[in-house]
């Protein structure tokens, strides 16, 4: 794909979105693109490999985050399960003033994350490998997140106990999710409830090419986890909540 093609293709659906773009934008996912393709030809990062797909399937469906939420300069975002950058560091180029920890439990995608960061010249953001388990007992990082973003990481019982221990009270879990959201919602509202959640609202998003339902579950943190959640690694893919 030529840059200009490019460029086309992301103003006619960024503007379909009601979003802004400027340059920095644009050259940020052409590089993000290109990027991926070239490293997932060696390390196998993503499944979705064509320029379209990813435009669409990783950058837009990253970016309709912003359709719905507008966080403060410097929030704090997490993106747990962020694989090769989705949604976190798309956010970080649309929103570069949000502070962003990106977390992937394979070192081989943190390792890419950290070339990418480094090549796009971006700050106030982190790749770090590690477990969401042993992550969200340490105080560095449990409960101070004004936001967790999660996209295809579990179902909700699980996702629930890997992500509200990282936001403070009254922060906000944004789960991407398809259209089969609605059972996992009825396995997952007593992990929410007990991890100190509550559904605060479900959005119903258009991504402008994907045919396929997609849905932005919100989850409010009302109250403090627990200490003893989440509980060690493992456990709660076992024995969820």
């Amino acid at each position: 794909m030529e840059r200009k093609q490019f460029d086309i293709i992301l103003i006619n659906t960024l503007e379909e979105m009601g979003l802004r773009y400027n340059t920095a934008l644009l050259d940020g996912l052409w590089l993000y693109m290109n990027f991926l393709q070239e490293e997932n030809r060696k390390y196998n990062l993503t499944a979705i490999e064509g320029e379209e797909e990813i435009i669409t399937k990783h950058f837009l469906d990253s970016l309709v985050f912003f359709t719905k939420y507008e966080p403060q300069p410097g929030s704090r975002i997490l993106d747990m399960g962020t694989g090769a950058g989705f949604p976190g560091l798309v956010m970080k180029l649309y929103q570069p003033e949000l502070g962003v920890l990106l977390v992937d439990s394979l070192q081989k995608r943190i390792n890419f994350l950290n070339l990418l960061i480094e090549r796009l010249g971006l700050k106030l953001v982190e790749a770090l490998h590690g477990r969401a388990e042993d992550l969200g007992q340490q105080e560095e990082y449990r409960e101070k997140f004004d936001y967790v973003v999660s996209r295809a990481v579990a179902p909700l019982n699980i996702l629930s106990e890997y992500t509200l221990p990282f936001l403070r009270t009254g922060g906000k879990a944004v789960y991407f999710k398809g259209p089969d959201y609605q059972e996992e919602l009825q396995e997952g509202e007593k992990a929410i409830e007990i991890l100190g959640g509550r559904l605060k609202v479900i959005h119903k998003v258009k991504i402008p090419g994907l045919e396929v339902g997609r849905y932005l579950l919100e989850i409010e943190k009302v109250e403090e986890t627990p200490a003893r959640y989440p509980r060690k690694a493992g456990i709660p893919k076992k024995r969820p909540l």
